[in-house]
């Protein structure tokens, strides 16, 4: 089978050998089955909601906030959520963050979290974190029992058996449109013109692609979602993390030879961040997204950043809760902690947020 980082380089067309030709060809000739698939579901529910609500789509008794991406892969929804629950919060407000669980350990009976889950608990520590298949029992439980005032529902704009009050969708900026093809030829889970469900439209990454760049993707989002409001967001590291809850100044690990390693849905944003910090790793290596760690991994990770005389190992905050550790093989593990920025669009989308909210 191929490792993550092989399919994102044949779908992308960075390779250009036979293999990497016949399997694009072969991907391509499913696509528009899976096109068949997404238009017929889409259908069925914009039916339901001109005729009776009720029948696909279920609601829960208080306000539903859904973040979401149109693309697989990472694009920074993580911090992003942390950032809405920070602010409902600051209004009083009784959050609970619900989701599928998908990537999660089922090895562990007694921790079915996903690493988000686990990364938010630990950046939320005051907030629900429920996941279950089915979100609408979920939310019913976060309502009725643990009496949320507020629902985020995570990972949600593809969910639409959960009625939502607001749809957010976030964009990465690095690589906006999944090379512009649906699964499984790219990364699209649905066609541009299911943005027109949006509400809000978050650019991610801003701070990392050029102004001439950020033009031509809102250009192009806004032929699609004519009324979405537009966000511009940027990603912040504001220090090191490790496992046991210790936080370090980014400074602290300033000219030491590091090596990196991630599990994430886009772990070019993670590699210019580091850039960016002037922390070129020594090596990089790229795990599947929700990459569960093994023992035997773990030491193989410390024994290539020996080798090529690194001093101490980086790695995202999804990464390090799955890691469990401090260090490995007498290596530190750092996390590198992100926080969202909104750039441009922050009191309007303040404004959203609070408009769905009952006064």
């Amino acid at each position: 089978m191929f490792e993550t980082q092989q399919l994102i380089e044949i779908i992308s067309r960075q390779r250009h050998d036979p293999l990497a030709m016949l399997l694009r060809f072969g991907l391509g000739l499913l696509t528009p089955l899976y096109r068949l698939a997404i238009w017929w579901r889409n259908r069925r529910f914009d039916e339901d909601s001109q005729r009776d609500p009720a029948t696909l789509t279920k609601r829960v008794a208080v306000p539903v906030i859904s973040i979401g991406n149109l693309t697989t892969g990472g694009t920074g929804k993580t911090p992003l959520v942390i950032w809405i629950t920070r602010f409902l919060k600051n209004q009083d407000l009784r959050v609970a963050v619900i989701s599928r669980g998908y990537g999660a350990d089922n090895s562990n009976p007694s921790d079915t979290r996903n690493d988000e889950a686990k990364e938010m608990e630990l950046r939320l520590p005051n907030v629900p974190q429920l996941q279950d298949p089915d979100r609408y029992r979920v939310a019913t439980i976060a309502v009725e029992k643990l009496k949320s005032q507020v629902i985020l529902l995570d990972d949600g704009f593809q969910h639409r058996q959960l009625w939502r009050d607001l749809d957010i969708v976030l964009i990465d900026g690095i690589n906006p449109f999944g090379y512009d093809r649906l699964l499984p030829r790219g990364l699209l889970r649905e066609p541009l013109s299911s943005l027109q469900r949006a509400d809000v439209i978050v650019l991610t990454r801003c701070n990392l692609v050029s102004n001439e760049k950020k033009t031509a993707i809102f250009e192009r989002i806004k032929r699609h979602a004519t009324n979405a409001l537009l966000v511009q967001a940027g990603t912040s590291p504001t220090g090191w993390r490790q496992f046991d809850g210790q936080e370090f100044p980014l400074k602290h690990l300033r000219g030491r030879e590091v090596f990196g390693f991630c599990g994430i849905g886009n772990p070019d944003g993670f590699r210019q961040t580091l850039q960016r910090l002037q922390m070129e790793p020594k090596h990089f290596q790229v795990f599947a997204d929700h990459h569960h760690y093994t023992s035997a991994e773990l030491a193989k990770i410390a024994e290539s950043a020996r080798q090529t005389g690194a001093s101490a190992l980086v790695c995202t905050h999804k990464d390090l809760v799955k890691v469990g550790c401090n260090e490995i093989g007498g290596l530190p593990i750092y996390a590198l902690l992100i926080e969202v920025e909104l750039l441009h669009g922050q009191r309007e989308f303040e404004t959203q947020l609070l408009s769905v909210i009952p006064t």
